[in-house]
């Protein structure tokens, strides 16, 4: 065997290792996987109009949406929640919180996280356009759940501002 060959070879054996190494780490990550679903329904709701924020706390964005998971799901449902909209914030501003919750089953937390922050360019003369995603996992059987969407701006110094328009919230129910 040539001096090539073997460099080669264990050159070779140590991208394995390093493969090995990755896709072991990737295990213990904390992640959640959503693989074979069939698609059954998607609902879309628009909003045109502008929701300022103030200090009340969340104030929905959406009308509540239900999704009913089928009888025959033996394996339950999951559902991946998608909302796009444009943002603006006070000249002091530069912080609001979506929340997503899905309520009507026992279900385990929505993935990636129930609240997301959005950092807004503050006193920007345009909107920020963002998009969020989340991924209810393990609706059972027959359940039917509710899911709502809310936004807050984040108080900064006592002062609370801000709006939301154009947003679009899509919903889409997978069988597992």
């Amino acid at each position: 065997m040539t001096t090539t060959m073997r460099s080669r070879r264990t050159f070779g054996a140590a991208v394995l290792f390093v493969v090995l190494m990755a896709s072991l780490e990737c295990a213990n990550a904390q992640s959640e996987q959503a693989l074979g679903l069939k698609l059954l329904q998607t609902s879309i709701q628009t909003q045109l109009d502008v929701l300022s924020l103030t200090d009340a706390g969340f104030s929905p964005a959406f009308l509540p949406a239900t999704e009913t998971c089928p009888i025959n799901a033996k394996n339950g449902c999951t559902l991946r929640i998608d909302v796009s909209c444009e943002l603006e914030t006070a000249d002091t501003l530069n912080v609001e919180i979506f929340n997503v919750t899905v309520t009507g089953a026992s279900l385990p937390p929505v993935d990636p996280a129930a609240e997301v922050q959005v950092t807004v360019a503050a006193g920007n003369p345009f909107w920020d356009t963002r998009s969020f995603h989340w991924m209810q996992r393990s609706v059972p059987a027959g359940a039917t759940v509710t899911v709502g969407i809310g936004v807050a701006a984040e108080s900064i110094g006592g002062v609370y501002g801000g709006a939301v328009s154009y947003r679009t919230e899509t919903i889409e129910l997978f069988k597992n």
